[in-house]
C-alpha cells in the first residue's frame, strides 16, 4: 500500500488532473501527470469497468499497479500529481509485464529516474 502522503484522494484534485494532466499511454497502462505544490509525488490508480465488469478483477490490477508503484517510490520525481490509468488488456499482463509498462509509462512521462 502506498504511504498515506503519496495517496491522491480529494475529488476535485482528481477532476483536475484529468482535464489540465498531460497524457502519456504505454502497452497496458495510461499516465496523466500534473504539477504539484507539494515535496512529493501523489498517485491514484484508475481501473475502470471497460477493464473487466467483476471488482475483484479490477481490484487485482489495482494492487498491482499500487505495490509496483510503491516499490519503486524512491525513484519517482517529486512534485507532481499522478493518475495511472489501466487499460483493458492489463487483465491478461503478467506481473513483470504490468510492472514494464508502468515504469515505461513514467519513463515517457519523465517522471521516473
Amino acid at each position: 500500500m502506498l504511504p498515506r502522503e503519496h495517496r491522491l484522494k480529494k475529488e476535485m484534485e482528481i477532476k483536475k488532473l484529468f482535464q489540465r494532466g498531460k497524457g502519456v499511454f504505454d502497452g497496458f497502462v495510461g499516465v496523466k501527470v500534473r504539477k504539484n505544490s507539494f515535496e512529493e509525488s501523489r498517485f491514484v490508480v484508475v481501473v475502470g469497468t471497460k477493464v473487466h465488469k467483476r471488482a475483484y478483477k479490477r481490484n487485482r490490477i489495482r494492487r498491482r499497479i499500487r505495490a509496483i508503484l510503491n516499490m519503486h517510490l524512491a525513484h519517482v520525481t517529486p512534485g507532481f500529481d499522478v493518475a495511472v490509468i489501466a487499460k483493458p488488456n492489463a487483465l491478461s499482463a503478467t506481473y513483470a509485464d504490468l510492472e514494464r509498462s508502468v515504469l515505461s509509462a513514467l519513463r515517457k512521462a519523465r517522471l521516473y529516474e
